[in-house]
């Protein structure tokens, strides 16, 4: 009888009007969606590249280490092979940094920096297609499973053959979930198809791991809200009154709560703003440059009177290399201090925010997505934690080699270009599957409390269901 009962479900779903107008609209967006960020992606690379080249170029032709420690060198963030499935952040932080002794990098340069047209609208992805677009049709598909039936007199009709009103549910849900499923598998082979048929992207074995979780996620979030349909569905008694209350928590869920998370967070756990922790670093290196400069004053005072002009040379170079070392560190010690607690403290107000989004399933989708594909905020700052622990390494080789090398100090003349064999790299690893799956399963959690929460609401809604 199970069997029957989702045989005729998925019968009258698919030959309906609205799984085919369901089919074509997802079929389209996905492989759109999957084309344009291969393309997005497939330029990304070359812009990495191109810029890279430049980069090493312009570092080969450097002539002086103390212009090289103060003027810096170009670094770019790699793009993720992932970005082009699900974008996150990656187009709205920045690509580029600037590598220096004096300041903490930062990421600049973001494409909706570049073009700030692609930020009215946002990226067209599959975790986009998935949270808008599937999700109301799994409302399309379950607002009027129960009570449509008993508004056309067919659930009392199927109720009076003895049917068990469990069996009953259990086959409707299963039917209505495979039928729905249908419009996102198809099109979902199709996209991997291309993908693995595309030039130049190749996804690794790790790399299609995260992809079928992702899936995995796509489907607990298109089962929340299709369950969700199910019990408003069984707690109503007009089809029209099932659809709005739906729709009123969806537009709660998908668009309301993420962004009031925001916005609480911003007021529960203040921290400063970016400008005033750059102040703050700008007025103390104003201080010692004050303080250096009298200390400058009161030792040419007390040497003015030495005779001897070497060793008045030999004391200035050694005093004037000491003295620098004091002012790198010192203001390496500061803005080290004001980052890392500006860091702490964004850290703590965007795991806030983040926790308090995760109240909507539309957040669970979009944190656990973006951080399987390495395109959420956990990767862009674990990116700037490296570069910050690798300028610290850079400003230390480049004091070692002003100490080795003072002539390269100097300005003017035609100088030999200096030695970067020795050179100290960014080392960045990107995130293993494990660490990304660890942060992914509170959100997979989550769904799955919904998901089991909402069936058995419907279900006991059902039983006690007057079909009159």
């Amino acid at each position: 009888m199970l069997k029957d009962i989702i045989k005729k479900e998925i019968q009258e779903i698919i030959t309906s009007p609205k799984f085919i107008v369901t089919f074509i609209i997802c079929t389209i967006l996905i492989l759109l969606s999957v084309l344009t960020g291969i393309s997005a992606y497939r330029a990304e690379q070359r812009e990495y590249s191109a810029a890279v080249a430049l980069n090493k170029t312009n570092l080969e032709n450097a002539t002086d280490y103390g212009i090289l420690g103060g003027f810096g060198f170009k670094l770019n963030r790699p793009p993720q092979v992932l970005s082009a499935i699900v974008s996150g952040v990656s187009e709205a932080v920045g690509r580029v940094t600037t590598v220096n002794v004096t300041s903490d990098p930062n990421l600049i340069d973001s494409k909706y920096e570049a073009s700030p047209i692609f930020s009215i609208f946002g990226a067209l992805d599959l975790t986009f297609i998935v949270r808008i677009v599937l999700s109301l049709f799994a409302i399309l598909f379950t607002y009027d499973v129960i009570v449509g039936e008993k508004e056309r007199g067919t659930l009392k009709l199927i109720l009076s053959n003895e049917v068990p009103r469990d069996r009953l549910l259990i086959g409707k849900v299963i039917g209505g979930y495979i039928s729905l499923l249908i419009s996102l598998v198809i099109p979902l082979v199709l996209a991997m198809i291309i993908i693995l048929l595309y030039p130049n992207i190749s996804l690794s074995g790790q790399d299609w791991a995260r992809v079928s979780i992702m899936v995995l996620t796509f489907f607990l979030y298109l089962s929340v809200f299709f369950t969700l349909g199910l019990l408003v569905s069984a707690r109503t008694n007009k089809s029209s009154t099932s659809f709005l209350v739906l729709l009123f928590i969806w537009v709660l869920f998908v668009t309301v709560i993420p962004k009031l998370s925001i916005l609480a967070a911003a007021q529960l756990d203040p921290i400063p703003s970016v400008h005033e922790i750059t102040a703050k670093k700008d007025a103390f290196l104003h201080q010692i440059q004050e303080e250096f400069f009298k200390e400058n004053l009161e030792w040419n005072e007390k040497h003015k009177a030495d005779t001897d002009e070497k060793k008045y040379a030999e004391d200035a170079k050694k005093y004037r290399e000491e003295q620098d070392q004091r002012f790198l560190s010192q203001i390496e010690d500061n803005s080290g201090a004001l980052e890392r607690d500006y860091q702490a403290r964004k850290r703590a107000q965007e795991g806030l925010a983040i926790n308090l989004s995760r109240i909507s399933p539309a957040s669970a989708l979009m944190f656990s997505t973006m951080s399987l594909a390495r395109t959420g905020l956990e990767e862009y700052d674990r990116f700037l934690a490296s570069l910050r622990a690798y300028k610290s390494i850079f400003a230390k080789w480049i004091s070692v080699q002003i100490q080795k090398h003072p002539r390269f100090s100097g300005s003017g003349g035609n100088r030999p270009k200096i030695d970067l064999s020795d050179m100290p790299q960014l080392k960045f690893e990107p995130e293993s599957l494990g660490k990304s799956l660890g942060r992914t399963l509170p959100d997979i959690g989550l769904m799955a409390v919904l998901i089991i929460v909402f069936f058995a609401g419907a279900y006991v809604s059902f039983l006690k269901y007057d079909v009159r």
